[in-house]
């Protein structure tokens, strides 16, 4: 006993696959997951620069040991 038989599938594949409507919401997630992940990522690396380096300007202004 075939549990999807050919018509099923076919059916789904018309309702699904070929709907635009459903296309657009899965190329716009495809599309903007990974952008938003990207984004995430380089915006946490541009702050810890960011703090990195008024670190090390707050030390130039303050050195800890004078000679």
């Amino acid at each position: 006993m075939e549990i999807f038989n050919q018509e099923f599938t076919q059916e789904l594949i018309r309702l699904t696959w070929r709907n635009p409507v459903f296309m657009a919401v899965a190329i716009a997630l495809i599309w903007l997951i990974p952008q938003l992940l990207i984004r995430r990522i380089l915006s946490e690396n541009y702050k810890k620069k960011k703090l990195e380096k008024q670190k090390d300007k707050i030390g130039k202004l303050y050195p800890k040991a004078l000679k």
